[in-house]
C-alpha cells in the first residue's frame, strides 16, 4: 500500500493525464462501530472492478484518519472512532473530505467524497462544579442591592439548557431567594438572621434531555449582634456539704461563633467565699473562707470578645446554704421516731408541738428564723410564728369530716410534712426537712376530757328545725335533770327540750362558715349560778352543693350527664386505698381500671332519665369516704323550667340573717316525684350579679346584700340540665323590702297616736253623754211613744271602716240580738192600724235630743288617715254605753228591747 501511494504521488506529480473528481456528499452518524460500512465504492466510482489498483490517499492530519477500505467487498468502512464533539468542536470541520485514487492503465484518477458527520445526543450535561458555596452577610442592610452568580452546565451535544432551582426538601426558595434563569442569578428577598438559620442548602438542576444538579450552599456569615445568654442547669446554688469545695456550673452561651461567641466570666459582687473560673464559668465555695452576708444573690457579667463591639450580659445565681440549721420537731404528746411522728390528739386547743431550730455555726437557736410549713393535705394545721408552735386548724375540711364523723371513733390521718426555714437576716441561709406525722384521733376522749362537741349542719334547714346535740357519752349531754343555758353571740340558736338546737336564723355558709356555742348545765332549785358542766360546741355550717361535702375525692358535689357524653365521662383518680362503688352494680357500675361509667342495662336507654349513687370508700380514714349523686339524660329535653308559685311581686320583711326569699321552680320534663330529692337539683338560678342580692345557685336561696334597700326589680334566669340543649326561662321579680325596724317603728307611732285618738273621742263622749242625762225629758205632742221595736236603720254615704263598707240605702235590716252585728237607731213613730198592726212612718223629731257623733245618720266625709278611724271595737263599746243610757231613761216596757249591732 505505501509503494502504491508512493507511484500515485508520483505519477502526480510526473504525469500530466490525471483527474481530481468530487463524489456527492454523503452523512454517517458519529460513533459508528468499527469496521462497520459507510458507503460501497462501486455505486461511488465507475468502473473500479476494472481499475488495476485502488486506495485511500492519506490525510494530512491524523485526527482526519477515520476511514479504510475493504477491497474484498470494495466498501469504505469505520477505521477508528468518530467523535463528533472530537473532530467538529476542535477541527470546527463537521465534513471530513476522504481521498480515493484509483489507478488505471494510463491515468490515475482521483475521487474526494464529502463525509459530514451527524452529531448525536450521546453526551450528558454536566456541571464543572459538585458544590457552590455563597456567603451573604448578617442582617445586611443593603440585601436588596446584592446579586450572586451560580455556576452554569455544559452539554458537549450543544443542546439547549434549562434550569430550575430548590431547597433541600424540594419547595421552591419563594420568599427567600429570587432566581434569574436567564443570568443564572440569585438573589436574596429579605435581610438573613444567623441565629435564627444560618445555612440554606438549594439544589440547582440543569435540564436537558437529561437532567443534572449541584449543590448550592448559602452559608449566613456571623455578625457580633448577640448578647450572651445564661441558662442556669438547675435554679439555685445548693451548698449543703461543709467538708469539701462546692461547685456549680454557670451556662451561658452565645448564639454567635469563633470570637463573636467566646465568653468571659467575672464576679460582680465578690462575695466572701465565692470564686468563678474566668474561662469556663465554674463556681466555686470555700466554707472556710466564707463570712455571713445578707445578699443571697451572685452576679456574674459574662462577656463575649466579639468585633467591633464586645457585647456583655448578668447573670444571677442564688445562693441557698442548707447545712447550717438542725430542725426538731418537740412534743410531750408525740413519740419522735427522727423524722416519723405519731400523735395522740388529746385537746383541739392544745399545741401538737414546737420546732426548734439551732444554728450550727454559732451554737444557739435561730431567733430570726421563719419557718414555712408545706403539708400533702392542705390547711391541716396552724402555725403560731411567734412561738414556733403547731396546732390543729379546726377550719380544715378534713379535720371537719372526721370530728364530726362519731360513727367511727378511732381514726388517725397520715401526712407528708415539709419545714421549709429561712433567715429574714440572711436570706441565703435555709433548711429544708421533711417528716411523716401520723395524727390518731380518738373522738370520745376528745368529747370527755377536751369539752369540745362537734356537728355539722346544712344551711338550708327551714326556721325552728331542730338539730339534736344529744350525746350519751358527755355528761353535759345526756343529763336532762339540769337546766340547759345555751350562750350564742350571734343569737342564731336557742336551746330546747331534749337537748335540741333551734334555729332561729337563717344559714347562709357564704356569710358565717361556723358557729362556736357554749352549752352550760345549772344546778335547778338553786338561787346562785352553779355550773354543774360545760361544752363548747363548734357548728360548721355547709351548704348542700359545696364541694366541701365531697372532699377530697370529687371536685363537685353531684355530676349532671346525657347520653352522649356519658362514653367520654370519668370519675377523677384516686389513690390505691380507696375505690369507687356504684349504688346500682347491676345497673350501672364503674370500671376499675379508668374509671368510666359503664351502662349495663338497655332498659336505661327507654326512660328519660335515671338517678344513682356514687361512691369513694377510704379503708384508711373512713370519715373521708364521700358520695355524690349522678343524674344521666337519656332522652330529649322539651319544656323549659317553670316557677312553682308564679307570684311576680312580692312584699318582703329582711330578717336578720337578710334572707329574703327562696325561688322554687321545677323542670316540666322530669317527674314531680323526682324532684322532691333536691340531689341532684333539677334547675339552676341566675341573677345579674349588679344587684344589691344575691342567690344561691342551685337552691334559689335569695339574700340581700345592703339592708337599705326597699325596692328589687331583677331578672331571674332559670336553666335546666337537659339534653341536647339547656332551656332558659326569664321572669321578672319585684321585692318590696321593708325591715323589722322600721316595721316596729311604724307599728308604735301608730298605734300611740290611736291611743291618744281614742282618749281625745272617749272624753268627748264621755261629755255628750252626761249632758244628755241631766236633760229634762220632752213631752211628746202626739200619744205615740217611741220604740226600739220599728226603728228603721239607715246608715251613712259609704264608709270605710276596717276594710268593710256600710251602705247608704235606707233598708230595713233584721233585728238581732247578737253582738257580732250591728245597726244604726233610727227614731220614727208607731201607729196601730185598725188591723192591729203597726204602721211606720218618719218622725219629726226625737224625743231626745239629736246626738253629734261621728257615725251618726248626718253626711260625714271619709278620712284616709288611719290615725283618725275607730275601729268596730270601739263603735261597739260607745254603743252598748249609748243602750245602756236609753234603756235608764226609757218606760219599763221598752227597757229591755234589743238595740241591733253595727257592721
Amino acid at each position: 500500500m505505501f509503494i502504491i501511494l508512493c507511484i500515485i504521488s508520483f505519477s502526480l506529480s510526473s504525469y500530466h493525464c490525471q483527474t481530481i473528481k468530487h463524489l456527492n456528499e454523503i452523512s454517517i452518524e458519529e460513533e459508528l462501530p468499527i469496521n462497520s460500512m459507510v458507503t460501497s465504492l462501486t455505486d461511488k466510482i465507475p468502473n473500479l472492478d476494472q481499475s488495476n489498483e485502488y486506495d485511500l490517499v492519506t490525510p494530512l492530519s491524523t485526527d482526519l484518519d477515520l476511514f479504510s477500505i475493504n477491497h474484498s467487498q470494495h466498501t469504505l468502512i469505520i477505521k477508528t472512532r468518530i467523535d463528533y464533539e472530537t473532530i467538529c468542536l476542535k477541527t470546527h470541520h463537521c465534513i471530513v473530505s476522504v481521498s480515493i485514487a484509483v489507478s488505471n492503465e494510463d491515468t490515475i484518477d482521483v475521487y474526494i467524497l464529502p463525509i459530514r458527520i451527524i452529531n448525536k445526543n450521546d453526551n450528558l450535561i454536566r456541571f464543572l462544579v459538585n458544590r457552590t458555596i455563597i456567603e451573604i452577610e448578617e442582617n445586611d442592610e443593603n440585601w436588596f442591592q446584592k446579586t450572586y452568580s451560580l455556576p452554569k452546565a455544559y452539554d458537549d451535544d450543544s443542546d439547549s439548557i434549562t434550569y430550575s432551582i430548590y431547597l433541600q426538601n424540594w419547595n421552591r426558595p419563594d420568599g427567600l431567594f429570587e432566581f434569574d434563569e436567564k443570568n443564572l442569578l440569585l438573589k436574596p428577598l429579605k435581610k438573613f438572621d444567623r441565629e435564627e438559620q444560618n445555612i440554606y442548602l438549594l439544589r440547582l438542576i440543569a435540564h436537558n434531555q437529561n437532567d443534572v444538579s449541584t449543590d448550592i450552599i448559602i452559608v449566613i456569615k456571623d455578625l457580633n449582634d448577640n448578647i450572651p445568654i445564661c441558662h442556669h442547669n438547675q435554679a439555685l446554688f445548693l451548698i449543703s456539704n461543709i467538708s469539701s469545695i462546692s461547685k456549680f456550673q454557670l451556662n451561658a452561651t452565645d448564639y454567635d461563633e469563633g470570637d463573636n461567641g467566646t465568653l468571659e466570666y467575672s464576679l460582680m459582687n465578690s462575695l466572701v467565699g465565692f470564686s468563678i473560673d474566668r474561662f469556663n464559668g465554674d463556681i466555686k465555695f470555700d466554707y472556710t473562707k466564707w463570712i455571713r452576708s445578707n445578699q443571697s444573690i451572685l452576679i456574674i457579667n459574662v462577656t463575649d470578645h466579639g468585633k467591633p463591639f464586645r457585647l456583655s450580659t448578668k447573670c444571677s445565681i442564688e445562693i441557698q446554704l442548707t447545712f447550717l440549721y438542725d430542725i426538731d420537731f418537740k412534743s410531750n404528746i408525740s413519740s419522735i421516731n427522727r423524722t416519723e411522728v405519731t400523735i395522740d390528739v388529746e385537746s383541739v386547743d392544745l399545741a401538737l408541738g414546737l420546732f426548734a431550730i439551732y444554728d450550727k455555726q454559732y451554737n444557739n437557736s435561730c431567733h430570726d428564723c421563719l419557718i414555712h410549713i408545706n403539708t400533702s393535705v392542705n390547711d391541716i394545721f396552724s402555725f403560731n410564728y411567734l412561738t414556733y408552735e403547731l396546732y390543729l386548724n379546726l377550719n380544715s375540711v378534713i379535720l371537719m369530716k372526721i370530728l364530726t364523723n362519731y360513727f367511727h371513733n378511732k381514726e388517725n390521718v397520715s401526712l407528708n410534712v415539709q419545714i421549709d426555714v429561712i433567715n429574714l437576716k440572711y436570706p441565703s441561709i435555709r433548711s429544708t426537712k421533711m417528716y411523716l406525722f401520723i395524727i390518731n384521733f380518738n373522738k370520745l376522749n376528745l368529747l370527755m376530757y377536751s369539752n369540745t362537741y362537734f356537728l355539722k349542719v346544712h344551711d338550708n334547714i327551714l326556721l325552728n328545725e331542730r338539730i339534736s346535740i344529744f350525746n350519751r357519752h358527755h355528761r353535759c349531754l345526756n343529763n336532762q335533770s339540769n337546766e340547759l343555758i345555751l350562750n350564742d353571740p350571734t343569737d342564731t340558736f336557742d336551746i330546747g327540750k331534749n337537748f335540741n338546737l333551734i334555729l332561729k336564723k337563717h344559714l347562709n355558709a357564704q356569710q358565717q362558715r361556723s358557729y362556736d356555742l357554749t352549752l352550760q348545765q345549772k344546778q335547778k332549785n338553786s338561787t346562785d349560778d352553779i355550773y354543774t358542766c360545760s361544752v363548747q360546741i363548734r357548728l360548721y355550717i355547709l351548704n348542700p352543693y359545696s364541694s366541701a361535702n365531697v372532699f377530697p375525692y370529687f371536685s363537685q358535689s353531684f355530676y349532671i350527664l346525657s347520653s352522649k357524653n356519658l362514653s367520654e365521662f370519668s370519675l377523677p383518680p384516686i389513690p390505691s386505698y380507696a375505690k369507687y362503688a356504684s349504688s346500682v352494680p347491676d345497673l350501672i357500675s364503674i370500671d376499675p381500671y379508668n374509671a368510666s361509667i359503664i351502662v349495663r342495662s338497655s332498659l336505661l336507654y327507654s326512660s328519660y332519665s335515671y338517678d344513682f349513687r356514687i361512691e369513694a370508700i377510704d379503708s384508711r380514714s373512713p370519715s373521708l369516704s364521700c358520695s355524690i349523686p349522678i343524674r344521666v339524660f337519656f332522652g330529649v329535653n322539651k319544656f323549659p323550667p317553670q316557677l312553682l308559685i308564679n307570684s311576680t311581686r312580692q312584699f318582703i320583711e329582711i330578717l336578720p340573717s337578710k334572707f329574703l326569699y327562696q325561688i322554687k321552680a321545677y323542670d316540666p320534663d322530669l317527674l314531680l316525684s323526682d324532684q322532691t330529692n333536691s340531689f341532684p337539683p333539677t334547675v339552676e338560678y341566675e341573677i345579674d350579679s349588679s344587684m344589691n342580692i344575691e342567690i344561691e345557685r342551685y337552691t334559689g336561696r335569695i339574700f340581700l346584700k345592703d339592708f337599705n334597700t326597699t325596692n328589687i326589680n331583677f331578672t331571674l334566669f332559670m336553666k335546666d340540665f337537659g339534653q341536647p340543649n339547656r332551656f332558659i326561662t326569664r321572669q321578672t321579680l319585684i321585692f318590696d323590702i321593708k325591715s323589722n325596724e322600721n316595721i316596729s317603728l311604724t307599728v308604735f307611732f301608730i298605734a300611740a297616736s290611736s291611743i291618744i285618738f281614742i282618749v281625745i273621742v272617749l272624753s268627748i263622749l264621755t261629755f255628750i253623754i252626761h249632758y244628755c242625762c241631766t236633760r229634762p225629758t220632752k213631752t211628746l205632742k202626739t200619744q205615740k211613744q217611741t220604740t226600739w221595736k220599728n226603728i228603721s236603720p239607715t246608715t251613712p254615704d259609704t264608709c270605710l271602716i276596717d276594710n268593710e263598707y256600710m251602705s247608704t240605702t235606707v233598708t230595713s235590716l233584721p233585728r238581732t240580738s247578737s253582738r257580732e252585728q250591728r245597726i244604726y237607731p233610727t227614731f220614727s213613730y208607731v201607729h196601730v192600724n185598725n188591723d192591729g198592726q203597726h204602721q211606720r212612718r218618719m218622725l219629726s223629731h226625737s224625743s231626745l235630743d239629736k246626738i253629734n257623733f261621728q257615725y251618726s245618720s248626718d253626711k260625714i266625709s271619709y278620712r284616709q288617715d288611719s290615725e283618725q278611724r275607730l275601729s268596730m271595737a270601739d263603735i261597739n263599746k260607745y254603743l252598748e254605753r249609748f243602750e245602756k243610757l236609753y234603756n235608764d231613761s226609757s218606760s219599763q216596757q221598752y227597757l229591755h228591747q234589743p238595740m241591733g249591732s253595727v257592721v
